[in-house]
């Protein structure tokens, strides 16, 4: 198990270790999706998917408008540090909130269906040869720890929560199999362990993950989804993905996520890009209830990160919990920044500060066998 009270703030740099795209590759993306939809003339072109679903939302006689929205999005995307934060620019307008959070749906989606966590991926491989793709990612690293010393599985992710910044449905994919396998018990029992868990999508998610026993339920989509008509895409939109503002107007998610970062011990960043409107949403030291925040161990993956950078990211996480400088000062051997490294490395390296130490205690029978008496766990 997690030392306890640790807290993981995921960005998109560990979902692309499955296979997904960062923030720059969803935007290319979805620029191409954007960009080559229908003309105003009304002759389609090669995303007829896109076109279906534009004609039968809208009607045709609106392909004016769509198309130069469209077109806005398409050229502009790539002013914005993210997707969301282009279609947050445009919150006022009529179509472009729509057409964005659906074009992250569809891209996110067939994103899934293309990372190693798909049972297609999985089937490619030669069965001689098979391996666990995805647990030999981060993933696999983190659900061990996780499961350690944990006998009863509803005792799962006590004193751990998650922070995910991303839209994909890959950790809750993936903890879900493993816990069904880990005890051997039904898929809907370990989704609902799952759904217990405490992750946080402030962006939100493609809805909940699909069971044999909630398949007709509306508010939910199979992990990877076919990129098909006869899914309600706009709904799925719609409903489950937010915007910068939207996120901000939900005061429990917000209020969950501050909790989250004020009680943890251990506060571990895998493929976080720290940009500010994130960094915005995890702020604390600004809160009124906040007073003298207790040091915490700080990890960070840097892959991608240059180590010219390292007193601006030591600034900006320190910044997050505390105002005073001279705590930064105090606190600075607290923060462990991974340069270079992904977030596999980093559970390779700090594997042992992560995880805690289960210690069991034994006494002799009267027949002479030893027999287990009591456990317990600390960190150390």
């Amino acid at each position: 198990m997690f030392r306890k009270n640790t807290t993981f703030v995921i960005g998109a740099g560990a979902s692309a270790e499955f296979g997904l795209p960062v923030g720059s590759q969803l935007a290319k993306l979805i620029r191409v999706r954007a960009g080559c939809t229908y003309r105003m003339n009304g002759a389609p072109t090669h995303d007829d998917l896109l076109t279906r679903l534009l004609d039968k939302r809208f009607g045709r006689q609106q392909r004016p408008e769509l198309t130069r929205a469209l077109e806005i999005i398409s050229q502009g995307i790539g002013t914005a540090v993210s997707i969301d934060a282009f279609v947050d620019r445009f919150r006022d307008h009529d179509y472009i909130p729509v057409l964005g959070k659906l074009l992250i749906a569809l891209e996110i989606a067939d994103a899934e269906r293309g990372s190693v966590m798909h049972p297609n991926q999985v089937a490619m491989q030669d069965i001689e040869f098979a391996e666990d793709v995805a647990g030999d990612r981060w993933i696999g690293s983190f659900t061990r720890i996780l499961l350690d010393g944990v006998s009863d599985p509803d005792e799962v992710g006590r004193g751990v929560s998650l922070i995910c910044f991303n839209y994909d449905r890959c950790i809750e994919y993936y903890l879900r199999d493993a816990i069904q396998a880990a005890y051997a018990i039904t898929v809907e029992r370990a989704q609902e362990i799952v759904s217990r868990l405490n992750i946080i999508h402030p962006y939100g998610t493609l809805g909940k993950l699909e069971t044999a026993a909630n398949a007709d339920a509306g508010d939910v989509l199979a992990f990877g989804e076919n990129l098909e008509e006869d899914v309600d895409w706009f709904a799925v939109a719609e409903n489950n993905i937010r915007t910068y503002t939207e996120q901000q107007h939900e005061p429990n998610m917000i209020r969950n996520i501050h909790d989250a970062v004020i009680d943890a011990s251990n506060l571990v960043f895998l493929g976080f890009g720290f940009n500010n409107q994130n960094l915005d949403i995890l702020r604390v030291a600004n809160l009124p209830e906040v007073r003298e925040l207790d040091p915490k161990n700080i990890f960070a993956s840097g892959f991608g990160i240059a180590r010219e950078v390292d007193q601006t990211m030591r600034r900006r996480i320190m910044h997050l919990m505390w105002d005073n400088p001279i705590r930064h000062k105090l606190y600075g051997d607290k923060v462990h920044i991974e340069y270079g490294r992904t977030c596999s490395q980093l559970f390779e390296t700090h594997y042992m500060n992560l995880s805690s130490f289960t210690r069991s205690y034994f006494a002799d029978g009267a027949d002479g066998i030893v027999r287990h008496m009591a456990g317990s766990s600390f960190d150390g």
